[in-house]
């Protein structure tokens, strides 16, 4: 019968000492599995053992230095009586040829070498990308001047670059820091894997860096030993494929976790558990201190009075009156803005809510240490859905797909991207854009169904600036007709959400009036969004329907009007 040994907190193992008479014994050893974070993991090293009895200890060697030597905890069960009695990183003669070893270094750092070419060109695509980006702001900024003498750009016009400039430009920041982060922990790992490579090819390096674990065993026999310690360079995220049986009304969504790491080590058949924590966010919550303010004192007055102050100090030190100068000292400094510990700015980061989510992988996984993603599944369901359509040609000549879908009883949603799929041709991403718990609702869009096609045409602009005859009226008036068309090529019958809207003034001096809609919209007020109409239309195969809208926009006859 096998028996779980102790397990040994890092906290008491780095300060253990082996044995004098303590034997090495050279571990055959593996990652069996690892618990792998959003930013970090905690692997679980296994090796088997026929120990003697005495004193030994046992080395692993291959051990990246790159984890965590405070994270470090040793189990062991089996007919061996045993007490582990400490571990910890130690540097230990080299009992075999190192060439082997020099073999696998070579093989990993040209792995690395490889994947931070990769990176190196995906920074270069990312620099290309904000080159475009900063021509198009440079053209903006000289072409919007330039249109204001002939014409008043529209506010959607203006919107749009803005929006387009900004959102893009977020997107690169967000991936040329993720790409600075695989970077870095690329080099780092290349380095440590490089100084170890230095080291055994130098003249007559027999050295190794180990992890050794100091046991007493006072019954011989057999032990399955196991190391536990964290790592970086490690990640997950969760990723979603929606694919949409549209005339059964059903979307079949399958999760998957997306791993890598780059830890230097790939892992073979790893028994893998995915967590929602963040371990290196810390367990304590952040107190608060007293937040002192005061008036400013200048940088000229504030120097001479720490001169004055340091002078006093010394003056009362010379007189023997130490502790009235420390006195003095205190009273005559200003109170300074208590330094916040560092933990602080992690726990003010809303990382988690709650308990955290955790998954098992089915079966073993090998991840390789070269930052290549490997998915894993985690769980599939099929969701009744209503599918409808939303349009707004005002923006774009697009119909976009929305499915209406309660997640299931058993899995949440984390936030994620997700592929979509229609009749098995993928149609672009979308998101989950936040934690969606068992049984709620929420909208799954599924991007762009060219079965169905929408079109906005402007009818008439017209401007009236004349009272009678050739006598300029003091008000202008400005007149619009939209033409908005919808036409369904689906094999079945679609509701489609098509939206416009009319210009909402925000001064008594301009008036919008006449507004005329071919068919009374079902919301002019959509979400409480002024002057946004929403027409719900529904459309049988082949059947085609339009939407007139027309308004007049008046003013004083010399006031420009922005936005139009």
């Amino acid at each position: 019968m096998k028996v779980r040994h102790l397990i040994l907190p890092a906290a008491f193992m780095l300060v253990s000492v082996a044995p004098v008479s303590a034997a090495s014994v050279e571990a055959v050893s593996k990652i069996s599995s690892a618990v792998v974070y959003p930013s970090s993991a905690r692997v679980t090293r296994a090796t088997s053992l026929k120990l003697q009895e005495g004193g030994q200890t046992v080395l692993f060697s291959g051990v990246q230095p790159l984890f965590d030597e405070n994270s470090l905890a040793v189990s062991g069960a089996g007919d061996a009586k045993v007490r582990i009695l400490g571990a910890g990183i130690r540097t230990v003669q080299l009992t075999a040829s190192p060439d082997q070893r020099v073999r696998e270094l070579e093989l990993k750092i040209q792995e690395l070498d490889d994947q931070a070419g990769s990176l190196q060109g995906e920074a270069g695509s990312l620099a290309d990308k904000k080159a475009f980006l900063d021509s198009v702001r440079l053209f903006s900024a000289g072409q919007i001047p330039k249109d204001l003498v002939t014409r008043v750009p529209s506010a959607e016009e203006l919107k749009g670059t803005l929006t387009f400039l900004e959102g893009e430009l977020k997107l690169y920041t967000e991936a040329r820091q993720g790409l600075n982060v695989k970077l870095r922990e690329t080099a780092r790992a290349r380095q440590a894997l490089q100084a170890e490579l230095d080291q055994l090819r130098s003249g007559g390096a027999r050295e190794e860096r180990v992890l050794a674990v100091d046991l007493e065993c006072e019954k011989p026999g057999s032990l399955d030993l196991e190391v536990a310690y964290n790592l970086p360079a490690v990640s997950w995220y969760p990723l979603y494929d929606a694919r949409v049986d549209f005339p059964k009304g059903k979307v079949a969504l399958s999760a998957y976790a997306v791993v890598r790491q780059s830890t230097g080590e790939d892992w073979a058949e790893a028994q893998l558990t995915l967590s929602t924590a963040r371990p290196a966010a810390g367990g304590r919550m952040p107190e608060l201190a007293p937040w002192w303010i005061k008036p400013a004192v200048p940088r000229r007055e504030r120097r001479l009075m720490l001169n004055a102050m340091d002078s006093a100090v010394m003056s009362k030190a010379v007189q023997g009156a130490s502790g009235e100068a420390m006195e003095l000292y205190e009273q005559a400094a200003p109170t300074a803005m208590p330094v916040p510990q560092k933990a602080e700015t992690s726990y003010a980061q809303a990382l988690t809510s709650g308990a955290s989510l955790v998954y098992k992988a089915a079966r073993p996984v090998t991840v390789k240490s070269d930052g290549s993603d490997v998915r894993v599944p985690l769980f599939s369901q099929t969701l009744d859905a209503a599918f409808e359509y939303a349009a707004t040609p005002r923006l774009s000549p697009y119909a976009y797909l929305k499915a209406a879908v309660t997640n299931g009883s058993q899995d949440q949603l984390l936030a994620g991207r997700v592929n979509a799929f229609l009749d098995g041709t993928y149609v672009g991403a979308s998101d989950v854009q936040k934690t969606v718990a068992p049984g709620e609702s929420l909208d799954l869009y599924l991007g762009v169904d060219e079965g169905i096609t929408v079109k906005r045409e402007l009818v008439e602009e017209k401007a009236d600036e004349t009272l009678l005859g050739s006598i300029p009226s003091t008000t202008r008036k400005i007149s619009y007709k939209y033409k908005m068309t919808v036409e369904n090529y689906k094999p079945g019958a679609v509701t489609v959400n098509l939206f416009d809207q009319v210009p909402v003034s925000q001064d008594d001096r301009i008036k919008v009036v006449r507004v005329q809609t071919s068919q009374k919209p079902d919301s002019e007020k959509y979400k409480d969004r002024e002057g946004v109409y929403l027409w719900t239309l529904s459309l049988q195969p082949k059947e085609k329907k339009e939407i007139w809208l027309s308004y007049v926009v008046e003013c004083p006859r010399d006031l420009v009007v922005e936005g139009l």
